[in-house]
């Protein structure tokens, strides 16, 4: 199989909008937590911190010329949220990765056969909530609440933003769907079948910090109760809450190296799988929890290494999912003593920084790995006050600087799922 390279990426995150922001964030260690108790109206379930975008202005980064007739439909005054911080983040990746001219037409002929594919957990939950709020008190239905709240939107804005003609389709594997996004977009450009798509953006988008969906996750005890996600903390109570988008644009390695494209990193091996209940190998298992023995977790990250043909030692960085909740963590670091023994890799929490954002989580922390490779960095926890001994896990508060290669990136999901990826930074 062709390896798959990763030529551009754009963030749309809490602690910046696109890479200069983000990268300036983690080496300074600043995370993007705000207050958004007026989020909520709710007594029992207030919502109190979280990793909120803030104004966005999406339109001062995207281009409607008048010829380009096929744009009006997605103009950001008829978008979710999640829509235009997804449109936003495709910008800036296809930006980056050369594909774009003025008024942001495809200035590359070959990308017009791109396809998008994009992740959720809980796509259009902002838009649906005002309207269904606004018919129920008698109002006027927007003709656009479907485009908004359509679980398909965010890839089917990008593909028409630019007028792609691959198909653009969506994944929903709760907290996983990015991942599993890249991983489906690895899948379809090694198979590289007659006719199509010679680079797929991949990626997920966000905007759920809703007073609904705050009191559910609140209610299961998954979210923390203050909004601050504090990964492997002594102290954590759950993950806080969060919005964005990430998108990275992959494509086989020879093709990226004939159009004369500079990758960032390599995706040298993956793995996804259903953490499956047994009684007796597995009784942490539920539909909201991880395998809490980490027996399957370290499964898979074993069948990465398998794949990328690395041995654990050879891996660099851990960049976990590391929500702040109980089960999550402990898993992890279980799993992570299953592979790596007593020589763990580094380990990097980026939902101190930016919180949890469901289905855009894992692209936007991909991005944060392959700044941090760039720029010889690990970045530090902000949140962290009193390291958990019972993970076995060793974190910094500060940046530290730290030269690496290798990174291996885990997300989970409720319903049980799980992925794992393998980057290499790229060099000629």
């Amino acid at each position: 199989m062709e390896s798959i390279v990763i030529t551009g990426m754009g963030g749309v995150s809490p602690i910046g909008i696109g890479n200069a922001a983000m990268d300036e964030s983690l080496r300074q260690c600043k995370h993007g937590y705000k207050d958004i108790s007026t989020f909520t109206s709710s007594e029992k379930y207030p919502l109190m911190s979280g990793a909120s975008i803030g104004d966005f202005p999406a339109d001062d980064y995207l281009s409607f010329p008048a010829d380009a007739k096929y744009r009006g439909s997605v103009r950001p005054k008829r978008l979710d949220s999640a829509s235009q911080y997804a449109l936003v983040a495709a910008k800036l990746a296809a930006e980056q990765a050369g594909l774009l001219g003025e008024e942001d037409r495809l200035s590359d002929l070959n990308a017009e056969k791109s396809a998008v594919i994009m992740g959720i957990a809980l796509m259009g939950v902002e838009s649906y909530d005002r309207l269904h709020s606004d018919f129920s008190e008698g109002k006027k239905v927007s003709p656009f609440a479907v485009p908004m709240y359509m679980t398909s939107a965010s890839a089917s804005v990008i593909s028409t933003y630019f007028n792609f003609k691959g198909t653009p389709f969506t994944v929903n594997t709760a907290c996983a769907s990015s991942l599993t996004a890249i991983i489906r977009a690895c899948d379809i450009l090694q198979l590289n079948r007659p006719g199509g798509p010679s680079m797929i953006l991949a990626g997920g988008a966000e905007a759920s910090l809703t007073d609904f969906v705050g009191a559910s996750f609140l209610a299961a005890k998954a979210m923390s109760p203050d909004g601050i996600s504090r990964p492997f903390d002594k102290n954590r109570n759950g993950f806080g809450p969060a919005e964005g988008a990430g998108v990275l644009v992959l494509e086989r390695k020879s093709d990226a190296l004939k159009r004369g494209a500079r990758p960032l990193a390599e995706i040298i091996g993956f793995d996804e799988q259903h953490d499956h209940f047994d009684a007796e190998s597995a009784p942490g298992v539920n539909f909201t929890s991880p395998d809490t023995s980490g027996e399957q977790l370290a499964e898979s990250i074993s069948t990465t290494l398998q794949q990328a043909q690395c041995s654990p030692d050879a891996i660099d960085v851990y960049n976990s999912h590391g929500t702040g909740t109980k089960f999550n963590d402990l898993t992890e670091a279980r799993a992570l003593k299953r592979v790596f023994g007593d020589k763990l890799p580094s380990v990097m929490a980026l939902k101190g920084f930016m919180g949890h954002a469901g289905g855009a989580s894992s692209v936007l922390e991909l991005i944060g790995s392959i700044l941090s490779m760039q720029g010889d960095y690990l970045p530090g926890n902000p949140q962290l006050e009193d390291l958990d001994p019972e993970t076995g896990i060793s974190l910094e508060k500060q940046t530290q600087t730290l030269s690496s290669q290798v990174h291996l990136k885990t997300a989970m999901g409720f319903g049980g799922t799980r992925a794992v990826i393998a980057i290499r930074k790229y060099s000629e």
